[in-house]
């Protein structure tokens, strides 16, 4: 009762007897496991006895035919048995007679030997056989006469008494030429007897212990020919039950099992042997797995006694295996937290635990963040008030707050600042930019201080600032270091920033003068874009460049493309404004950009005065777009997208107007058709504009002339009329407008195919049909 008890109550004593129990279930289900297998073992091994049972009938079966063959080609090829073969005179073939005794006599397998002589019209045959000699000649004769392609050399079964109970011989029949004929026919029949096959198939089933199979051979259509001792089960009907569901493979012996009533049978049969004979055994299937059903039975005992003896020794190792669980639970304190009945008792230790390790890590942790927030204020304080702290301060902090500055030593300033930092913080699983800080100033002090020392500060302005100290060659080498520390981050955080470095100097003091300096340099972003190294020597000549205009010559080029609609000279106008602008310095250039803007957004505001389908572009919207980008060269995209899209607004603007242009002259041939003298130049007049314009822009839209669309129209009345009024063929000429009959007459046979008679007959034709 108290082992129920504690088994209730302990979970994880519950988990370890339950593992010994899933592998005694394991070894049980290895047990049938085994059984199958055993199972198909044997049945493996009784079907290759099987075959080598059937192949070994086949082959005496072969092998008498063979024998009877050989004696009946013998027999029919002596020279002293000619009279019985083919000979006239009767008295000469009677003689022979003793010679054919003699061969049956000597074959012990040889019921008679019969010739058959086609001049005497005589069967002549051994007399010791056992039966009526004149009711074999009968069975012969009729058997002969049934076929007219009768075997040749084939042991064939034959019913001799005609009481349907069974073959009584196998005749083996050798004439000459492809078919017996009608005349002078000569012929030997062998009839052999079928006990001798049977006593062979006996004696291979006792050798085999197979007395209680039933074997036997049977034609095509499910004649039994020869038989074992063991009758076929009740109710079989061969060619149905089994000759059906044999396969097609020649000389390969094949099994299935068959349901025969109540009883399961294997089938083997060697499919078409000799003369396309089947040699079938039937073998109980109870008998076949009798063994292994035994087997069966015997593992599942012992398995159950195995599981029995198995699940006490698991309840017994089970509690001393837990005992030293049962000891810590004992230490683990319980104040009631949380459901303990749902936990097992590991998860208690474990829980307490880690709740214990935990307030330590917090301690420790709160410990180093009040360090580190520390280091980061006198790191940060150092950065932007260097000049003002004296030497014993400065070594002061280093030492205390284990800064890792060499002192003294030459020094370098890299500030760090995050591409496309607003859009980034806007994706939906974006970290925070302190995120981002920290993992770039953790894994680049790791890079930067392999040769040398290195500090990171975040600045809480958008950027990092990192201070390296140690030799001259370490320094130059910073730029290299910086970009693998941007591939390392691009590569686990898919982000990029750029790196602006200062020039090396000596004085710590002087941290602050080229941290300011790195800032102002980090401007020049907009230059080299998003991901660079700014080292000062790049940015120099961009330093001393005092050019502050974009020259007058570039603006009239893009006030000019704009106007004209020339976007080649456009875009080319505002790449060379971006190529130029990168050789300005950065307050220069911020300048000059703002003027840019300004020109293009006067030329639009100019074109849209002056123009009846004025573009729409939001001049508003694409300076804030132009101020939000980091780059010259997302600045330049943006201006040729708005370029273009003006461009694309004025040529749709002109589509739609040469549309509406189309339209209309459509509409003034639908209303003033039957006037003769409608034409280009008249509609011109009407809408007035040039007929050389008018007619281009019609072609253009819509691939034909406005004289044929005049045709076109003139014609398709001139159809209607002659299809629903009863007018001559003038008098519709006039009223669609054509003053000339040939004319008229060509274009309307060249349109339809037939002159306006012509059409009018076929087209009352057609209505009457």
């Amino acid at each position: 009762m108290k082992l129920l008890q504690t088994l209730r109550s302990r979970k994880y004593l519950q988990r370890i007897i339950l593992s010994f129990m899933l592998v005694v279930a394991m070894l049980a289900i290895a047990s049938l496991f085994l059984n199958a297998a055993a199972r198909d073992k044997v049945l493996s091994l009784q079907h290759e006895a099987d075959r080598k049972l059937l192949t070994q009938i086949n082959y005496n079966i072969e092998n008498m035919n063979g024998i009877v063959k050989d004696l009946a080609v013998s027999l029919y090829n002596d020279e002293e048995l000619i009279a019985l073969k083919s000979g006239a005179d009767y008295k000469q073939s009677i003689l022979k007679i003793e010679r054919l005794n003699r061969t049956v006599a000597a074959s012990p397998y040889l019921h008679a030997a019969v010739f058959y002589n086609g001049k005497q019209n005589r069967f002549f045959s051994s007399l010791s056989h056992d039966m009526d000699t004149r009711a074999l000649y009968g069975a012969l004769e009729d058997y002969m006469a049934s076929r007219a392609d009768l075997p040749k050399l084939q042991l064939i079964p034959l019913d001799l008494d005609g009481e349907n109970e069974g073959i009584d011989v196998f005749a083996f029949f050798i004439y000459d030429g492809p078919t017996l004929g009608s005349v002078n026919r000569n012929a030997l029949i062998l009839t052999v007897k079928p006990g001798w096959m049977l006593d062979n198939v006996k004696a291979l089933n006792r050798v085999a212990e197979r007395e209680n199979d039933v074997l036997f051979v049977t034609d095509g259509d499910g004649q039994v020919l020869m038989a074992g001792e063991r009758k076929l089960p009740p109710g079989l009907d061969i060619k149905k039950d089994l000759l059906g569901r044999m396969g097609s493979t020649d000389n390969a012996p094949d099994s299935f099992i068959h349901k025969q009533g109540e009883k399961d049978y294997k089938v083997t049969y060697l499919n078409k042997g000799l003369n396309n004979w089947q040699i079938i055994s039937l073998q109980d299937y109870d008998d076949v797995l009798g063994s292994v059903r035994q087997m069966r039975w015997t593992e599942m005992a012992v398995t159950l006694s195995v599981a029995l003896l198995a699940l006490l020794l698991s309840v017994l190792i089970s509690l001393r295996l837990y005992k030293p669980v049962g000891r810590l639970l004992m230490l683990v304190p319980h104040d009631g937290r949380g459901d303990s009945r749902a936990k097992d008792e590991l998860s208690l230790i474990a829980e307490n635990v880690t709740e214990m390790i935990g307030k330590l890590k917090g301690l420790e942790q709160e410990r180093a963040t009040q360090w580190n927030i520390a280091k980061v204020y006198h790191l940060r304080s150092l950065i932007s008030l260097s000049d003002s702290m004296d030497e014993d301060a400065f070594l002061r902090i280093k030492e205390q707050y284990a800064i890792d500055i060499t002192h003294p030593s030459p020094l370098r300033l890299a500030v760090v600042q995050l591409d496309d930092l607003q859009s980034l913080l806007l994706q939906p699983d974006s970290q925070t930019e302190a995120l981002y800080h920290f993992a770039i100033a953790n894994i680049g002090q790791e890079l930067l201080q392999r040769g040398g020392s290195c500090e990171a500060a975040d600045m809480k302005s958008g950027h990092l600032v990192f201070i390296a100290s140690g030799n001259p060659s370490y320094l130059e080498m910073l730029d290299e270091r910086f970009r693998e520390l941007q591939e390392t981050i691009l590569r686990f955080y898919r982000v990029t920033f750029t790196v602006t470095l200062s020039d090396a100097f000596e004085d710590y003091r002087r941290l602050t003068k080229h941290y300011n300096l790195a800032m102002r340099h980090s401007n020049y972003r907009m230059i080299f874009g998003k991901g660079a190294v700014i080292q000062p020597d790049m940015i120099r000549r961009n330093e001393g460049n005092e050019s502050l205009t974009i020259p007058k010559e570039l603006e009239r080029r893009l006030t000019e493309g704009l106007k004209s609609g020339d976007s080649e000279e456009t875009e080319q106008a505002i790449r060379s404004w971006r190529g130029l602008l990168g050789e300005f310095s950065f307050d220069n250039m911020f300048s000059a950009l703002l003027h840019l803007t300004m020109t293009l957004s006067h030329t639009l505001g100019e074109m849209n005065n002056n123009n009846l389908n004025p573009v729409s572009v939001n001049l508003q919207a694409i300076n804030r777009r132009i101020l939000e980008k980091e780059t010259l060269d997302e600045i330049e995209g943006v201006l040729l997208d708005v370029v273009r899209d003006v461009f694309d607004q004025r040529r749709s603007g002109r589509e739609d107007k040469n549309r509406l242009l189309v339209d209309t002259v459509k509409e003034m041939i639908e209303k003033h058709y039957a006037d003769p003298d409608l034409n280009v130049q008249k509609i011109a007049e009407m809408l007035k504009m040039s007929a050389v314009y008018l007619g281009q822009v019609f072609k253009a839209q819509e691939g034909t002339t406005v004289v044929d669309q005049i045709n076109a129209t003139r014609l398709a009345r001139a159809q209607q009329y002659l299809e629903q009024q009863h007018l001559t063929v003038a008098e519709i000429m006039e009223k669609v407008g054509f003053g000339n009959e040939s004319y008229f007459y060509r274009l309307f046979k060249r349109r339809y195919g037939a002159t306006p008679k012509e059409y009018r007959l076929k087209s009352a034709i057609d209505r009457s049909t």
